[in-house]
């Protein structure tokens, strides 16, 4: 560091001395800690600060002195750098410095002329730094103590510097105000007097010449002292910023500004503040609007974020709507509609995401009337705004302010949206003249009003609803009304009035109320006479003779007392169909008529019209089943492309589910089969044939049946002959890879442990090449067709009907019935990528039934049944592994399903005691030979995930397999993961805490001979361990498991005695203290040692390496670095290729030239390299076994083998002996 000093005759030694004292004791403690000052991290400055105060305050007072001043120096000419951080870093110590230490004002005043001073070599910026590090320096005196210990010249002197420093450079104002306002919270208002003279340039001046730096400096002014004595206002005067005349000076002074950071001034806080509570707001608000005459981003924001604070502070909320202005509103929406692509503008978004939820906040609270909100609606979604506010800003604006309206608010609503429908409504266009509203905005509004009829605070209203209703449907139903609808608005309000019809109630019975209005009322318009006069789409004699029935059995259900049950269902049905007539006559026509029928049978078979919703039907044979008609008309129903039949269909379904049999859920289940025929496209081409030829079709069903049957049976065996083809070439095709590498048979085990890692690289690769040819196909189809895509959606709609009927505590045996079906979806699901949808409502409807606890019978259900079942699930897959993979998890909660049913049936009290047992051995013989075909055959694909949960279940049948599996664990037959999986089960089953309690001393007397076999196997095993540890015997994951296992035992409720504890806490530490185990096996290790009461802390022994293991550690050393040295031959090998073909294409156009001419040039080269080439010739060694090779070296290699050379001659002459015999030979086969 340079020091400026002032050096006279004989006070320079003393100076110097002084200068080199300094900088020694500087280098030591302090020097080091001003380069963390300039850190980006607060954190890091922080630190470096108070390492440098620590130390200044340790020290004695004649180096203290001396290090002051240096530091001192430094932090203020610090203050001038150039980046932000370096400035906070200097500003925060000098403050803190300041505080600690007794510095004058006047000191720190004489460092800022000598290290922060303006020159003209000086460029703009480094003088501008400069002035901010004086206007820094002076606010260092203002924020710490020594400002009011200073003298009221001192206190001016900084006050003008501060000035003067940030006059030279207007973009500094906001800083240089901050700290004099920051000084004048330290000054009483005497001294305020005194120095507010300083401020009269700034502040007494016309208000169109200030600034937001200035403005922000006079609202404070203000509100500090609001009114300043008389002999203050000689000298300086506040202007009424807020007054009328000054109010379009003042937004434009708020609007314009220089630069976008700008928007973080505090003065827009301030101003919103004071305005929102001001006289002259929408004066102020007209001004504003103004300046958005004309599109531009930064006013456009600068009035977002004033507006915001506008609302905040509002007082009055009544006002709320004025806000919102005309052309804040326009520009915003063009601001919207101009972000395309990547061009999403954040700052803009961010801003006016944070006015709409400042509006929502302000408009939901209470004290907001209705009035307020509506002409607030009418703002956003008439003039300025439109009906697509919510689409265009992507808000929910509109939405979340209807939502808040209560009864009065939302019926004041409706007749708006209903004027624009009828054109009573009229708009203020842009332009200023009255305008009409289009069809696109009238049918958005029919659908606003549509909305309304699922307020919440309408939700007890019924009258309205109905009126609004009877609204929509005079307008696209009938004619002769006075209101002016075109042809195709009032075919669009048809639409929309069908959909309306979809409404949210919780009972039936509301909705028969408004229905029944809706539908009387329209019936008090027809005659027959004036079908075709007041109807937009007349209907026929025909339909209108059915739509009379239909209004008949209506008023006849309607009379009736009790409407519960079939009857509300029904009523229901012709409430809607009756509707739909006038929609779309034929499919109401065709249901109207099934329905009549069915409604009589239901009638008929009650002795008592009184108890129909009480007494059960009687089915018969010869009778038509109404519940099979119903259900296929449901059908109907999901396969229609309407969203008000489904919510019919789900409105009723669940009162019919009591009265579903086995011929209805078979109509169900059969349109989710892949193999039928397309439910939806049954009856669409014989709906528009002749009876004859429906006669005829009827003659020729059985024979067309029979050839079904035997096609679908052909096909069946035709996909299992191809699944097995598959599975065979398959095989054999594994079968040739083992055999190519090295591998006797595909019987041979695979340890992957002694596998190099290019023999596993190899096999790999090998492996994948098979599998990936054999690999079917999963329905990879470029794009789903709109009938595929259709007949998915339908199938989903009858799964929802399905899951319905879960819900209703059905039969087991139906439950049961339902499960394969679904399954044999699940699977044809998986294949196909476009049936993503249905299989993730397969899964869930399959959970769901997997996890049924009530039934309401279990008749039906007996040992063959359940066990033919369990054997078909589990056979699942063995003719295809990849359909196991995919849905195993499907398969398994199908299988512990069963095994629950079983369980129930078995704990039920009215099961015969011989089926009981029989059940029991039966479930358990199946399983007990799946678990041991899973362990002892390679192709059982049995998902382990199925033996996982089956030992989770309280299930006595775990007491059988349990031995199996511990004795699976020993086995030498079986693979070292197949171990590692029974150790697993064990460990599950041990853990199965609430199984284990219901009866301890039971379990633990049928175990055990099982736990002292365990006992003694477990003691073998790692003895043999032990003897063996220098070879690898046991995979880490097998002894974590091991130790888990231990542990679960150990820690269990049985309270295991037959296990020999001590002896195998013994042998594991003895085998720990031999060998090193992965984490995961040390924390099971650990947690082992704890359960046994034994330490975990063992001395290891020192581990020998045998010979043999040397020389093959050596050996595959070796073989890493041949296929290194190979892999590099090919690298360049192909670098060479590549170099010749690039040659090759620049050469291409160059062969007719004629370079004879460089002929003797090239002759002479050549000749000149005769000696070079010497040392490329070939040379010949001789083998070992006495053959030759033939070796061309390279320059490069030549000179690497005479340094070879030297350096096996030097230490021939070091060593004293000759290793030329010993040298090793490259083969060549």
């Amino acid at each position: 560091m340079r020091c400026q000093l002032s050096v006279n005759g004989t006070e320079y030694k003393m100076e110097n001395l002084k200068v080199q004292t300094k900088i020694k004791t500087v280098k030591q403690t302090v020097l080091d800690q001003f380069a963390f000052l300039t850190n980006q991290q607060e954190k890091v400055r922080l630190k470096s600060s108070l390492i440098i105060l620590k130390h200044l305050n340790q020290n004695d007072s004649e180096e203290k002195e001396i290090e002051i001043k240096y530091v001192l120096g430094r932090i203020i000419r610090g203050l001038g750098s150039s980046t932000s951080d370096a400035r906070a870093g200097f500003f925060t110590i000098l403050v803190a410095l300041l505080n600690v230490e007794k510095i004058s004002v006047e000191e720190i005043f004489i460092l800022v002329q000598k290290h922060l001073h303006t020159a003209g070599s000086n460029s703009k910026s480094e003088n501008a730094d400069v002035l901010t590090g004086q206007i820094l320096a002076n606010g260092a005196i203002v924020r710490s103590n020594i400002w009011k210990d200073a003298t009221d010249k001192d206190k001016i002197k900084v006050i003008t510097s501060i000035l003067s420093a940030c006059k030279e450079r207007s973009y500094q104002g906001l800083l240089a105000y901050e700290f004099i306002i920051q000084s004048f919270e330290k000054i009483d208002e005497e001294e305020f007097y005194e120095l507010c003279p300083l401020l009269k340039d700034i502040i007494s001046i016309p208000l169109q010449n200030y600034t937001v730096d200035t403005l922000y400096l006079l609202c404070y002014m203000k509100k500090k002292y609001p009114n300043l004595p008389k002999s203050m206002k000689s000298i300086i005067q506040y202007p009424d910023i807020f007054s009328e005349e000054n109010v379009k000076k003042l937004s434009n002074i708020l609007t314009i500004i220089p630069r976008l950071a700008t928007l973080q001034h505090p003065v827009y806080d301030i101003i919103g503040e004071e305005i929102a509570a001001s006289e002259t707001l929408d004066v102020f608000l007209e001004n504003v609007d103004y300046c958005l005459d004309m599109p531009n981003r930064n006013k456009l924001l600068v009035v977002i974020k004033l507006f915001t604070k506008i609302l905040e502070k509002l007082p009055d909320q009544s006002r709320i709507s004025n806000i919102l202005t005309k052309n804040f509103i326009h520009q915003t929406l063009n601001h919207f509609k101009t972000l395309k692509g990547k061009d999403q503008d954040v700052e803009f978004k961010q801003s006016i995401n944070i006015f709409f939820d400042k509006l929502i906040e302000v408009v939901k609270g209470e004290e907001v009337e209705s009035n307020t909100k509506i002409h607030l609606l009418k703002k956003l979604l008439f003039s300025p705004g439109t009906f697509i506010f919510e689409k265009i800003t992507h808000s929910k604006v509109i939405q979340n302010i209807t939502w808040s309206l209560d009864t009065e608010g939302v019926k004041k609503l409706g007749e708006v949206y209903r004027g624009v429908i009828d054109g009573t409504e009229i708009i203020e266009s842009q332009y200023g003249h009255a305008d009409y509203w289009l069809n696109n905005d009238k049918l958005y509004a029919a659908h606003l009003l549509i909305k309304l009829l699922n307020h919440k605070a309408m939700k007890e209203d019924y009258q309205w609803k109905v009126d609004q209703l009877i609204f929509l449907m005079e307008l696209g139903v009938l004619k002769g009304n006075k209101i002016h609808i075109g042809v195709e608005l009032a075919a669009s309000l048809k639409t929309a009035f069908f959909g309306a019809l979809d409404l949210k109630l919780q009972k039936l019975e509301e909705l028969h109320n408004i229905l029944s209005q809706v539908v009387l009322h329209l019936d008090s318009k027809l005659t027959p006479e004036n079908l075709d006069t007041i109807l937009r789409s007349p209907i026929s004699n025909e339909d209108y003779a059915i739509w009379e029935k239909t209004i008949a059995t209506i008023k006849k259900i309607e009379k009736k007392k009790k409407k519960g049950g079939l009857r509300s269902v029904f009523l229901t049905l012709f409430l809607h169909l009756g509707l739909l007539l006038f929609n779309d006559s034929k499919l109401a026509t065709d249901s109207l008529n099934e329905l009549f029928i069915c409604f009589e049978q239901t009638r008929k078979r009650r002795k008592d019209s009184d108890t129909l919703n009480e007494t059960e039907i009687q089915d018969s044979n010869a009778d038509l089943m109404w519940i099979e008609v119903v259900t296929d008309l449901f059908l109907n129903f999901l396969s229609q492309n309407s969203s008000l039949l489904r919510t019919i269909v789900n409105l009723v379904f669940p009162y019919l589910c009591e009265y579903m049999t086995d011929n209805t859920l078979h109509q169900l289940v059969s349109v989710l089969d892949p193999e039928n025929e397309n439910p939806l496209s049954k009856g669409n081409a014989a709906s528009d044939e002749d009876s004859e030829e429906d006669s005829d079709k009827e003659d020729s069903e059985d024979e067309g049946d029979d050839d079904d049957e035997e096609n679908e049976d052909d096909e069946e065996d035709d996909d299992d002959n191809q699944d097995e083809t598959v599975n065979d070439k398959l095989r054999m095709a594994l079968h040739k890879v083992l055999i190519s590498n090295g591998y006797k048979s595909d019987e041979e085990s695979i340890d992957l442990d002694q596998m190099s890692d290019t023999e596993g690289e190899k096999l790999d690769k090998a492996l994948g090449k098979a599998f990936k040819q054999f690999r079917p196909n999963h329905g990879k189809r470029k794009k789903q067709n709109e009938d595929q895509r259709t007949l998915t959606h339908f199938r989903i709609r009858v799964l929802d009907l399905i899951d319905t009927y879960l819900d209703s505590t059905p039969s087991m045996i139906r439950t049961l019935e339902i499960m394969l079906p679904l399954l044999k979806t699940v699977e044809f699901s998986v294949r196909d990528e476009h049936q993503r949808p249905l299989l993730n409502r397969l899964k869930s409807c399959l959970k769901k039934l997997s996890n049924l606890k009530k039934f309401g019978d279990i008749d039906g259900v007996d040992n063959t049944v359940l066990s033919e079942l369990l054997k078909s699930l589990l056979d699942k897959g063995t003719k295809s592994t990849w359909i196991l993979q995919d849905m195993g998890e499907q398969i398994t909660d199908c299988c512990i399903y069963v095994i629950k049913c079983s369980d129930l049936l078995i704990n039920n009290e009215a099961t015969p005691k011989k089926v009981k047992k029989r059940l029991k051995n039966s479930i358990t013989e199946i399983i007990t030979s799946e678990l041991e075909m899973y362990f002892n055959k390679r192709e059982c694909v049995t998902p382990i995930l199925f033996f996982k949960k089956v030992q989770q279940l309280c299930w006595d049948g775990n007491l059988t397999l349990i031995p199996l599996i511990l004795r699976y664990i020993f086995d030498d037959n079986v693979k070292v993961f197949r171990k590692s999986q029974a150790a697993e089960l064990a460990t599950l089953f041990y853990s199965n805490q609430r199984y284990l309690s219901t009866k301890p001393e039971e379990i633990k007397e049928t175990l055990n001979d099982s736990h002292s076999e365990f006992s003694l196997n477990i003691v073998t095993m790692f003895k043999n361990f032990c003897d063996n540890s220098n070879t690898k015997n046991a995979s880490e994951k097998f002894l974590c498991h091991i130790f888990k296992l231990l542990s679960a035992m150990k820690s269990c409720c049985l309270s295991i005695d037959s296990i020999k504890w001590p002896e195998i806490a013994e042998i594991i530490r003895e085998y720990r203290s031999s060998v090193s185990l992965s984490k995961d096996a040390k924390s099971a290790f650990n947690k082992l040692c704890d359960r046994l009461h034994v330490s975990n802390v063992v001395k290891m022994k020192p581990k020998l390496n045998s010979l043999k293991q040397i020389e093959e550690k050596n050996s595959e050393n070796g073989d890493k670095k041949k296929n290194k040295k190979k892999n590099n031959k090919e690298n360049l090998k192909l670098k060479k290729e590549a170099k010749q073909l690039r040659l090759q294409s620049l050469s291409e156009g160059l062969r007719s030239l004629d370079f004879a001419a460089a002929n003797d040039v090239e002759m002479q080269e050549d000749d000149n390299d005769d000696s070079s080439k010497t040392s490329l010739k070939k040379r010949k060694h001789k083998n070992s076994e006495g053959g030759e090779i033939d070796e061309e070296s390279s320059p490069n290699k030549s000179s690497k083998n005479i340094n070879k050379a030297d350096v096996e001659a030097e230490s021939v002459l070091l060593n004293g002996t000759s290793k030329s015999g010993k040298s090793k030979k490259k083969k060549i086969k």
